[in-house]
């Protein structure tokens, strides 16, 4: 599989000014768009699209992870999990309140529905996939 981690910083630059959103408005994205849009970036394939494809609200983006066992089960079905001390530059994470984020390095990037795009330590992973 392709692996251009390169690739990251430049997704993370044009998807900076995006709204928060659920729905198919543009220059929109929710969390698991956000992760599966960078890891897109990274590898050339979306590996959450026929989640993501199947909601544009919160409450149907709840029902559709609920079907399968919640954020972090939809991931694994999708993606290898991996020991978070081995996530790299392009793999992805989950944080404790359930956010997708991604690996940067020292840093793990989210979304935050006010504030947009945020930086945590990569301490904040509490589970991680490989791309």
């Amino acid at each position: 599989m392709l692996r251009n981690p390169n690739a990251l910083p430049a997704y993370l630059e044009a998807r900076e000014a995006w709204a928060f959103g659920y729905g198919p408005e543009p220059r929109t994205q929710d969390c698991a768009r956000f992760f599966a849009g960078g890891v897109e970036a990274v590898t050339g394939i979306n590996p959450l699209g026929r989640f993501t494809s199947e909601w544009t609200t919160r409450r149907g983006a709840r029902r559709v992870l609920a079907r399968h066992g919640g954020m972090a089960n939809a991931v694994s079905e999708v993606m290898t999990e991996i020991p978070v001390t081995l996530a790299q530059r392009g793999d992805g994470g989950l944080t404790d309140d359930s956010t997708l984020v991604l690996v940067e390095g020292d840093t793990v990037v989210g979304l935050h529905p006010e504030r947009g795009q945020v930086r945590l330590p990569r301490s904040a992973m509490i589970r991680a996939w490989t791309i």
